[in-house]
């Protein structure tokens, strides 16, 4: 379930996550926003056709439900890759993943049924966050983000990794082209259509980097099926919103901003 901030801004957490003193992280549904349909309405995107004024509206209304600055906000430009970049030592901003290990800077990545994928250090403030659709996913992102916090130092049996909402296999038809790229257990056979489990090749991918099954959540919601909570491109074709992956290190490690609620875990 969700649940909401300050000013209806309702959002969803990752189960596991609040646990950990220091870490925020969440991922924002359709509700609390200023956008008509069919961008209702909390729409943070602007590569879909809303009007700019009312995204910048949505936005800040984010930004304030958090007890955020948006100068805070790291926000990549998508481009379906594996580029997982270092805050806030990141030169440039192409890539489809960010990982830091310093509190201030806010992780962000946009999506509407690719899977944004969080990983976190339980005993020392370090994270990763990732967007990973099928062409992400069948590359590997999640798990270079992984190699990639491993080499900064965490050990595997001290992460955690909990994929977002995102389009399940009970949605997401794909033809045999997408399939080949994805283990045979990742893929189902619903009589003549080919369901691709997005949530079980990243699980995969995870465990093929060290980390045990227990370790990883791999059952969120699914946006497709979930149209009164979440955006769903699938679901809604090209002119529909996009939701907000966030992710970052609180600085003083044990208490939220003033005035925002934390947010639920997902039943």
């Amino acid at each position: 379930m969700t649940q909401p901030t300050t000013a209806n801004v309702a959002v969803w957490s990752p189960p596991g996550a609040e646990g950990v003193p220091w870490l925020r992280a969440l991922v924002t549904t359709r509700h609390g926003g200023t956008s008509p349909a069919p961008y209702d309405s909390l729409n943070l995107g602007l590569a879909t056709g809303d009007d700019a004024t009312r995204v910048a509206a949505n936005r800040a209304r984010l930004c304030a439900a958090l007890g955020l600055g948006d100068d805070r906000i790291v926000k990549l430009s998508q481009v379906h890759g594996t580029r997982v970049w270092r805050v806030p030592d990141a030169a440039a901003r192409e890539g489809d993943g960010l990982w830091t290990a310093v509190p201030g800077p806010v992780l962000a990545i946009g999506v509407a049924d690719c899977v944004p994928a969080f990983v976190w250090d339980v005993a020392v403030p370090r994270i990763a966050l990732v967007h990973a659709g099928w062409r992400g996913t069948a590359a590997g992102i999640l798990g270079e983000a992984i190699a990639i916090l491993r080499r900064a130092g965490s050990h595997a049996a001290d992460l955690r990794c909990a994929l977002g909402p995102s389009i399940g296999p009970c949605c997401y038809t794909v033809g045999p082209d997408v399939a080949a790229h994805f283990p045979a257990d990742a893929v189902r056979r619903e009589q003549a259509e080919l369901q691709l489990d997005l949530w079980r090749a990243n699980q995969l991918q995870a465990e093929a980097r060290g980390l045990e099954p227990e370790q990883v959540h791999s059952s969120p919601p699914c946006t497709a099926c979930n149209r009164e909570q979440f955006f769903s491109h699938r679901r809604d074709g090209p002119r529909t919103g996009r939701m907000w992956a966030l992710a970052w290190i609180e600085s003083d490690r044990t208490t939220r901003p003033s005035g925002a609620r934390p947010p639920a875990r997902a039943s």
